[in-house]
């Protein structure tokens, strides 16, 4: 809209927020001398950056605690912003735009009557090839809205220019654009536009109607009846000063997806039942272009999401070993199994400088690509402080540091290090809140380790010992993550730990292969059809006779 005023309009604690844009730059922040002042503790003092230059603004996060996302995907570098997106920052959601001439509050009443002149959408349909009986006008709009609509843009780009249209079409004082979140949900108003004062700034609507709307494709059209007895019993309208609305299901030939609304409270205008069709028919022509943005922003964001996978599984590809290095007079092998496309689960064996043999398994919090980001960063700074520092326990504060001051307060990992002596099969390990280490020995029986400390970056300070287990020829060590005793296979009946144990305890004497696959078909075989519900990682290291 040439001309308008670009601002950022939202609502914080019940107050009215407005920062009108101009070119310049803008600070963002909870601090008394930021340009737009945000008093909530989420918010940090200088929390991000506004750009504005010849209409174009771009927003930058200035390293804030709690991150600013902008259509809720959060930002690491300068982002370009366009009409109708929501910025974040921390909690506080605002939206980039014209300025709303006011924000109309709508509240449905169930104990408002409906009234008015009711027109199912079967009645809607068969008439929009009878043009001549309609306002020229309403159908040159209809005809444009097609072009207008089909272009692709993100759904909330799509909101001023439909209330554009509905100006076009039938000029009304109030319009109201109110969406479902899900199919089943209360519509929320999602953008409106007031031309008149704050008389009539809020509405109330009847439930009934409301209710008809969303479930029956039913159309109003209400109006103050001056004086005929059936009309005038529209008193949710009259007492809001009302003279004239409509209110049309936003229906996408399979969903209501939503409410559109207009009124006036000019004296001489009156809505017809035509412009009531046609109001319909522009509905729907809005409907189903919000339903078509929806599904290409789905489809973009889809390929946004596999573009990362693809990268995220690259990099994980040459962090995560597949090939293990050699080791005279032991055997072993790994397993890593995400249950979604990456995960957080990690393993890696490693041959020190000097000779000694670096086993590690782990399980960072989450799942999926936030995980699959953190082992990316984990998994090559512990190999660095093995390197220089072989002693786990030592190495634990640092890296429990590094993590702390790089992660989120959600992030943390439990961990297995450990470091062995080859020739004499003397492990020494610490255990960060991972699950306890198995030794099958030789003769059948099972030997547990223990944990030695809490997971990393869990908190900013921490302290882990070591624990030792020798292997003997003949001997087992397996580690693994929690996602196999947890595989469940309903809501009552999980794998546990008791069964791995007796699995492994049968399969003494097998080499690391045989026992890696009788345990992840064993896994299988419990869960059955139910959905993978966590990452599943298996390292096996035996030593030989």
């Amino acid at each position: 809209m040439s001309g308008s005023i670009i601002s950022l309009n939202g609502r914080l604690d019940g107050t009215d927020i407005s920062l009108p844009l101009a070119d310049g730059r803008y600070v963002v922040g909870r601090s008394g001398d930021c340009d737009l002042v945000l008093t909530t503790p989420s918010v940090s003092r200088r929390h991000a950056v506004l750009l504005c230059t010849g209409g174009n603004v771009l927003v930058e996060d200035l390293g804030s605690h709690n991150g600013t996302h902008v259509n809720d995907v959060a930002i690491t570098a300068p982002t370009p912003l366009r009409p109708g997106d929501t910025i974040s920052f921390a909690d506080v959601k605002l939206c980039y735009g014209t300025p709303l001439r006011r924000t109309t509050q709508v509240t449905i009443d169930p104990h408002l009557d409906t009234g008015g002149l009711a027109v199912p959408w079967e009645e809607v349909r068969p008439e929009q090839g009878k043009g001549q009986r309609k306002r020229a006008e309403l159908f040159q709009v209809l005809a444009g809205a097609g072009d207008l609509l089909t272009v692709p843009r993100a759904p909330q780009e799509l909101f001023e220019p439909i209330l554009d249209l509905v100006e076009a079409a039938i000029e009304p004082e109030r319009a109201i654009l109110l969406l479902r979140d899900d199919r089943d949900s209360e519509p929320t108003i999602k953008a409106s536009r007031l031309r008149c004062g704050d008389d009539h700034a809020n509405l109330t609507l009847s439930r009934s109607m409301v209710s008809r709307v969303l479930e029956e494709k039913t159309s109003f059209l209400l109006e103050d009846g001056g004086g005929d007895s059936d009309l005038m019993q529209q008193q949710s309208i009259i007492s809001q000063g009302i003279r004239s609305a409509m209110a049309t299901p936003l229906f996408d030939n399979k969903h209501v997806i939503g409410i559109l609304y207009a009124d006036t409270t000019d004296v001489r205008r009156r809505y017809t039942r035509d412009e009531l069709v046609a109001f319909s028919l522009l509905a729907n022509v809005i409907a189903v272009a919000l339903t078509h943005a929806s599904y290409d922003a789905m489809e973009a964001e889809k390929r946004r999401l596999d573009t990362e996978l693809d990268a995220a599984r690259s990099i994980l590809a040459t962090i995560i070993p597949d090939d293990l290095p050699e080791i005279p007079g032991y055997e072993v092998c790994a397993h890593i199994e995400p249950c979604f496309e990456v995960g957080g689960d990690l393993y890696d064996v490693s041959v020190l400088p000097d000779g000694r043999v670096a086993v590690v398994v782990g399980d960072v919090s989450g799942k999926g690509l936030g995980a699959a980001l953190l082992v990316s960063s984990l998994v090559p700074l512990l190999r660095a402080m093995l390197e220089a520092e072989a002693d786990p326990a030592a190495l634990m504060p640092n890296l429990n540091r590094q993590l702390w001051r790089t992660t989120g307060p959600t992030s943390y990992a439990t961990l297995f290090v450990g470091i062995l002596d080859p020739g004499s099969g003397h492990l020494v390990y610490v255990n960060a809140g991972h699950n306890a280490p198995l030794l099958l020995r030789a003769d059948g029986s099972l030997e547990t380790g223990v944990s030695t400390g809490l997971p990393v970056a869990l908190v900013d300070d921490g302290d882990w010992r070591t624990a030792s287990l020798d292997l003997g020829p003949g001997d087992l060590l397996t580690l693994y993550t929690d996602g196999i005793p947890e595989t469940w296979r309903d809501e009552e009946h999980d794998y546990g730990e008791e069964r791995f144990q007796a699995l492994l305890t049968s399969l003494c004497g097998k080499g690391v292969d045989e026992v890696r696959d009788a345990a992840l078909a064993d896994v299988r075989a419990f869960r059955g059809e139910a959905p993978v519900s966590d990452d599943v990682t298996l390292l096996l290291l035996k030593r030989l006779d």
